[in-house]
């Protein structure tokens, strides 16, 4: 039963830490696609102003 419980505990933290990873690798994406969309409109200002 100990076993089986520590296999358990185990698991649960190997799916957290995916979890938590997972959602880091979503926020840098963000943050990444935030960045490519200012400069894309930067690039458009620049282009419509000359």
């Amino acid at each position: 039963m100990k076993k089986t419980q520590d296999q358990l505990d185990k698991l649960r933290e190997v799916a957290e830490t995916s979890l938590n990873k997972t959602e880091e690798l979503q926020k840098v994406l963000a943050q990444i696609e935030a960045l490519m969309s200012r400069t894309e409109n930067q690039k458009v200002i620049e282009k419509n102003k000359d």
